[in-house]
């Protein structure tokens, strides 16, 4: 063990204080101790890191900042250490003493941005309405702009689906006709009753194709998009409710139908 420490101090001159020499074996007492920084060749310094070490500790102990050390070993995350890894020591000429141990709450050092052409777009997550087995079809296809519950400082006891003006307004279950006509604010709308007990209304209609007490089938056109009443474009205002109390329309539609073909002249009258 003697001979092995001596060889390694006539070796590497530096290391002459951290090696264990003694002119007789019984005087030697094995004792830890820590890997000392490693000096290269044409004097380059480099650390290697211990169990518990960090890099804002390292930079600390040589006097240089974490932003400096990491530009030297080109680390992009301070948190890439690794025990047993080699750390280059810019400007530093002779090992260091022990690296400090924390006295207080350390600093989390911020991990380098990415550049901006390597950084990944976040992703979008489709926004999904209706449900798999809704009993009620939607009235339309158009864009959900306003959903139940509030809209500004008002409530608000359905949604809004915005379409051209002129697109058919379809009923969303069998039923009734309670009301076709005028309302203050609604404009002209449209009330149908259900078996099931719900009540489905459709607003700012441009026109109505029923009479109240009409019995219509399911996909019936009872309307069609217009911008009556108290809003600001066409568009369908659609509610359901039990027992007069509105609930989420969002909650009893199934699936939203697929895109129609376009057509220059449609005969909404067919449809009836």
């Amino acid at each position: 063990m003697v001979t092995a420490r001596l060889l390694l101090c006539a070796v590497v001159p530096v290391l002459v204080s951290a090696c264990v020499t003694t002119s007789t074996a019984n005087s030697f007492s094995p004792r830890p101790h820590r890997e000392v920084d490693l000096v290269t060749g044409n004097g380059e310094v480099r650390h290697k890191v211990e169990k518990g070490q960090t890099l804002y500790r390292i930079a600390k102990t040589y006097g240089l900042t974490v932003d400096e050390l990491m530009t030297a070993n080109k680390l992009d995350d301070p948190r890439e250490l690794k025990i047993g890894e080699e750390l280059l020591i810019p400007g530093a000429h002779k090992p260091a003493p022990k690296v400090v141990e924390a006295d207080s709450p350390e600093p989390t050092p911020p991990a380098r941005a990415i550049p901006v052409s390597t950084q990944k777009p976040p992703q979008r997550t489709a926004v999904k309405v209706g449900k798999s087995n809704g009993p009620l079809s939607w009235p339309l296809r158009g864009v959900l702009y306003a959903r139940f519950g509030r809209k500004g400082k008002e409530p608000h006891d359905g949604i809004d689906l915005a379409a051209p003006a002129g697109t058919p307004v379809k009923t969303a279950a069998p039923g009734t006709t309670l009301y076709a006509g005028e309302q203050k604010g609604y404009g002209l709308i449209v009330i149908v009753e259900h078996q099931d007990g719900l009540v489905t209304l459709y607003a700012h209609n441009r026109d109505v194709r029923v009479k109240t007490g009409q019995k219509v089938r399911d996909g019936q056109v009872v309307a069609t998009v217009g911008d009556s009443g108290k809003t600001t474009g066409p568009h369908l205002h659609f509610e359901v409710r039990r027992d007069g109390k509105p609930l989420d329309p969002l909650d009893f539609l199934g699936p939203v139908p697929a895109a129609e073909p376009k057509s220059t002249s449609p005969n909404l009258s067919a449809q009836r």
